[in-house]
C-alpha cells in the first residue's frame, strides 16, 4: 500500500556470514565485528546466518533506509516505496498487515532499541556503522516478536578525535541529497557527535489521469549524540528528529490498458505520505569487572503517520485510503554479560515496553464510481452509478439519487494501548577446543487492548466497504499472550579455515486484533447500529526452525564461501484475507520452507573483487486458510524461489588515488503477492544491472558518476491481491502491482573528509 528513494541502490549482496567491506585494495579480507549475540564476536563466529553492511559502504550504494536492504539481502524480499513495512519477509515469513493490531515480523532495532510499526520505521540511513540482518526466528536474541528475523541498524558512536564529512549527490528527475557529520571532543571524557541528512526529489512515473508525474520527496533527518567515556563507565545519549513527505504507493492494473512504465490514478499528486518522528535514548554500559558488564537501554519514541492513496488503480474514485496515526514508545532493557576468558560465557536479561497508539482509517470514494465498480467485479456488468436498474437489481432496494454522495468517507478509530515484559538469557560453553555449544531461551509476555469505533458514513449505501454497520462509540476487547521460546547451536570448529554450525529455534509472533474487524453475532440491519461486538482477534503464530551451515575462508584469506541450509514449519501465520472489501487478519493453518544460500566474496589480487550470492526457498501452504480457499499447495506470499546478485569491481591506483568501476546485477524470480497465488499480482522475475565510475583521492576526496537500472529494465515493486484469480468478487477492487521499477537514473556523488 503505499515513495520513493533519492536514488535505487546499487545492488551488491551479501548473504548468510559475510560482510560488504568498503576496503578496496585488502587481498585479505577484513575481519568483520558484529554484536547480534549481544556482545562483539567475528561475523564468521556467529553460528546464526547474519548479512552485514558497514555504514560506509551503505552510504556509497545509496541506501538511504531499511527497504534498501532487501535489495542487498538475498532471501530478503517484499521492498516497499513508502513508510510500510508490510510486505516485508525473510525467508518467506512476513506480514501483509497494514493496520495497528499485530505486530511486524521482521522486527527491526536502531542501537539496540525497538524501531516500531508501519510509519515510524523507514527512518534515513546516514552516518551509520554497520547495519545487521539476522536471519530465521530470533525470539529468543532480539524479541519483540521476531520471528522472520531481525535487523539491527548501528550509528556511529562519537570518538574523541575531531572529524567531520560532507557528501552531495545531484541527479535526474531533480534528485538532491547533502549528508553532514561533525564529530567534536570536548574533553578526556565527554565528546559530541551531530549529523544532518536532507534530499528531495521530483516525480519520474507518468499519471495518464491529469499528465502529472508521481514519486516526489523531501526528507530531512537529524542525529546528535553525547557520550561519555570514563574508567568504567560508557554512557551514549542520542536524539533523533526526522520530517518526511513524499508520495504514496501507487497502482498498476493490465484493464487500464497501460504499459508498465504509466499508470491511471484520478488522485494523482493529492496523495500523501507524511511523517514526523522524534526520539530519546541512553544507552549506559558499566564495566563492573574484568569479567561483568551491565547494559541499561532506556528508549522513548513518539511519531505522528498521516497517509492517503488511490487504492483501486483506477481513474475513477472507487477507493481512497487514508491512514492517520499517532504513536508513543517507552522502553527499559537491562542486561548483564559475563566473559572471564574462560570456557563459559553468558548473559541474562529483562525488558519492559508500553506503547500507545491512536489511529484514524479512512475509506474514501465517490458512491456512483464505486457503484460501477462494483457491478463490474462482482456481476461482470457496465453501469453508470447508483441509482440504475442494473446496480438496483443487484443491491436489491431502490436508490434515490439524491442520497448519493460524491465525497463520502467510512471511517473507523482505533486505541491501541500495548505493553509487555520479557526475561531472557543465552549460554555459550566450549565444550572442547574445536565443539562449542549455545543455550537460550526467552519468556515473554505481552497485553493488548484494543479499542474500535465505527462512524456512520451515510449516503446511499451506508457503510458497505470495509463495515457493513456503524457503532455507538467503542467496542472493547484486551488480551494476554505468552510464551518460552528456546534456542540451541552447535559451532564446529574443524581448522582454523572451516567451520561448521547447526542452530534450531522457536519463532513466536504475540496475538493480536484485526483493525478493520469487529466479532459480532450478525443480528444488526445492513447499514445500521451494531448492538454489541467486540474487536475481532487473532492467535499468535509460531515457527519451529532448523539450520546448518558451513562457513570458510580460504585461499590464504582471500576467500569467504559460505553456505546454509534451513527448514521450518509454520502454525497460525497471521495474514489479511480480503472479504468483500473488508480486510481482515486472520491465522493461516500451517506452511513449511526450505531453503539454501550461498555466497562468496574474493578478491584474487589488489585490483580485482568479486561478490556472489544466491538464494534459493521452497515455501507452501500445508492447510488452507479457511475450507475451499484453494490456498493449500500454494506459495507463501513474497517469498521468490530464487534471487541471486553478483557485483565486480576493478580498482585502477593512481599517483594521487585509485579509480575504481564496478558493475552490479540483480536477479529476482517471480513473487506472488498472496496466498492466493493469482497471475494478476504477481510480480514477474526481472533483473537489473547498476554501474559506477569514481575516483578516491589520496587528500580524503572522491567523486562517482553512477546509474542504476543501466538497461531500463521495467518491473513492479511487489503484488497486491484484493479479489478473486479472474479480478471478480474483490467488491470494486482488483488485483494489483505496486511501483512500477524507476527508469535509467543518472547521477554524480562528491564527498569529502576532514
Amino acid at each position: 500500500m503505499k515513495g520513493s528513494y533519492l536514488r535505487a541502490p546499487l545492488m551488491a549482496a551479501s548473504i548468510g556470514l559475510t560482510a560488504f567491506s568498503p576496503s578496496l585494495l585488502a587481498a585479505t579480507i577484513e575481519e568483520v565485528i558484529v554484536t547480534v549475540q549481544k556482545r562483539e564476536q567475528s561475523l564468521q563466529d556467529v553460528p546464526v546466518a547474519v548479512s552485514a553492511f558497514e555504514g560506509e559502504a551503505l552510504s556509497k550504494m545509496g541506501v538511504n533506509d531499511v527497504r534498501g536492504l532487501v535489495d542487498l539481502t538475498p532471501g530478503f524480499s517484499g521492498k516497499t516505496e513508502d513508510s510500510f513495512i508490510d510486505a516485508m519477509a525473510i525467508r518467506g515469513i512476513g506480514t501483509n498487515d497494514f493496520g495497528i493490531g499485530g505486530d511486524p515480523s521482521v522486527a527491526i532495532f536502531q542501537d539496540g532499541v525497538w524501531a516500531g510499526r508501519n510509519g515510524g520505521v523507514q527512518m534515513a540511513f546516514y552516518d551509520l556503522a554497520r547495519a545487521e540482518v539476522v536471519k530465521g526466528p530470533q525470539s529468543t536474541l532480539f524479541g519483540r516478536n521476531a520471528i522472520a528475523g531481525g535487523i539491527n541498524i548501528l550509528s556511529n558512536k562519537p570518538t574523541n578525535e575531531f572529524e567531520a564529512d560532507v557528501s552531495a549527490t545531484v541527479a535526474q528527475y531533480g534528485e538532491v541529497e547533502l549528508v553532514g557529520t561533525v564529530n567534536l571532543p570536548i574533553n578526556d571524557m565527554w565528546s559530541f557527535r551531530g549529523s544532518a541528512y536532507w534530499t528531495e526529489a521530483d516525480g519520474w512515473l507518468d499519471n495518464t489521469f491529469d499528465g502529472k508525474e508521481l514519486g516526489e520527496k523531501e526528507i530531512s533527518s537529524t542525529r546528535m549524540a553525547l557520550r561519555y567515556a570514563g574508567d568504567t563507565v560508557d554512557a551514549i545519549f542520542r536524539m533523533t528528529y526526522e520530517d518526511r513527505d513524499q508520495a504514496p504507493s501507487v497502482y498498476w492494473t493490465p484493464r487500464n490498458g497501460l504499459p508498465k512504465d504509466k499508470v491511471n490514478s484520478d488522485l494523482s499528486s493529492d496523495g500523501y505520505d507524511r511523517g514526523e518522528i522524534f526520539s530519546l535514548q541512553a544507552n549506559v554500559v558499566w564495566d563492573i569487572s574484568d569479567a561483568y558488564t551491565l547494559e541499561s537501554i532506556t528508549a522513548y519514541k513518539t511519531y505522528d503517520f498521516d497517509y492517503l492513496e488511490d487504492y483501486d488503480a483506477g481513474g475513477t474514485k472507487a477507493n481512497n485510503y487514508g491512514q492517520d496515526q499517532e504513536v508513543d514508545y517507552i522502553s527499559q532493557e537491562f542486561r548483564l554479560n559475563y566473559d572471564g576468558g574462560a570456557a563459559i560465557s553468558w548473559f541474562v536479561g529483562a525488558s519492559v515496553y508500553q506503547e500507545d497508539v491512536d489511529a484514524t482509517f479512512t475509506n474514501n470514494y465517490d458512491e456512483d464510481a464505486l457503484c460501477a465498480a462494483i457491478l463490474d467485479t462482482d456481476e461482470g456488468v457496465t453501469a453508470s452509478g447508483c441509482a440504475t436498474p442494473e446496480f438496483e437489481a443487484y443491491w436489491g432496494d431502490p436508490i434515490a439519487q439524491a442520497d448519493v454522495l460524491a465525497d463520502k468517507s467510512e471511517i473507523n478509530v482505533n486505541e491501541l494501548e500495548n505493553e509487555g515484559w520479557s526475561v531472557y538469557g543465552d549460554l555459550t560453553w566450549r565444550l572442547t577446543d574445536i565443539l562449542t555449544m549455545t543455550l537460550g531461551g526467552r519468556y515473554t509476555v505481552d497485553k493488548k487492548d484494543m479499542k474500535i469505533e465505527v462512524l456512520d458514513g451515510g449516503g446511499a449505501l451506508g457503510n458497505t466497504f470495509n463495515w457493513e454497520f456503524y457503532t455507538d462509540g467503542f467496542v472493547q476487547d484486551n488480551d494476554t499472550w505468552s510464551e518460552f521460546t528456546p534456542r540451541f547451536a552447535l559451532n564446529l570448529d574443524l581448522s582454523e579455515q572451516v567451520s561448521l554450525y547447526f542452530n534450531a529455534a522457536k519463532g513466536y509472533k504475540t496475538g493480536g486484533y484485526s483493525t478493520f474487524g469487529i466479532a459480532n453475532d450478525g443480528t444488526y440491519e445492513f447499514g445500521g447500529e451494531l448492538a454489541e461486538g467486540k474487536p475481532l482477534s487473532f492467535d499468535p503464530e509460531e515457527t519451529k526452525s532448523y539450520e546448518i551451515g558451513a562457513k570458510t575462508s580460504l585461499l590464504d584469506g582471500s576467500l569467504n564461501l559460505n553456505a546454509a541450509y534451513y527448514r521450518y514449519d509454520y502454525s497460525d501465520l497471521q495474514l489479511i484475507v480480503f472479504e468483500n472489501g473488508s480486510q481482515l487478519v486472520k491465522n493461516l493453518g500451517e506452511a513449511e520452507a526450505q531453503g539454501v544460500e550461498v555466497d562468496a566474496h574474493w578478491t584474487p589480487g589488489d585490483h580485482w573483487e568479486f561478490r556472489g550470492a544466491l538464494s534459493w526457498q521452497d515455501t507452501e501452504i500445508t492447510e488452507e486458510i479457511e475450507a475451499g480457499d484453494g490456498s493449500k499447495g500454494n506459495k507463501l506470499p513474497m517469498a521468490p524461489d530464487y534471487t541471486a546478485s553478483l557485483i565486480a569491481t576493478y580498482n585502477q591506483p593512481v599517483n594521487s588515488g585509485n579509480i575504481f568501476y564496478t558493475l552490479q546485477y540483480s536477479y529476482q524470480d517471480d513473487m506472488f503477492g498472496g496466498t492466493g497465488n493469482y497471475e494478476l499480482a504477481k510480480v514477474e522475475a526481472w533483473e537489473q544491472v547498476d554501474a559506477r565510475i569514481g575516483f578516491e583521492s589520496n587528500n580524503d576526496w572522491s567523486v562517482t558518476l553512477w546509474a542504476t537500472n543501466l538497461f531500463n529494465e521495467e518491473y513492479f515493486e511487489r503484488g497486491w491481491e484484493n479479489s478473486g484469480e479472474d479480478d471478480m468478487g474483490g467488491f470494486g477492487l482488483v488485483n494489483t502491482l505496486v511501483w512500477p521499477s524507476k527508469p535509467r537514473t543518472i547521477g554524480v556523488t562528491v564527498d569529502m573528509h576532514f
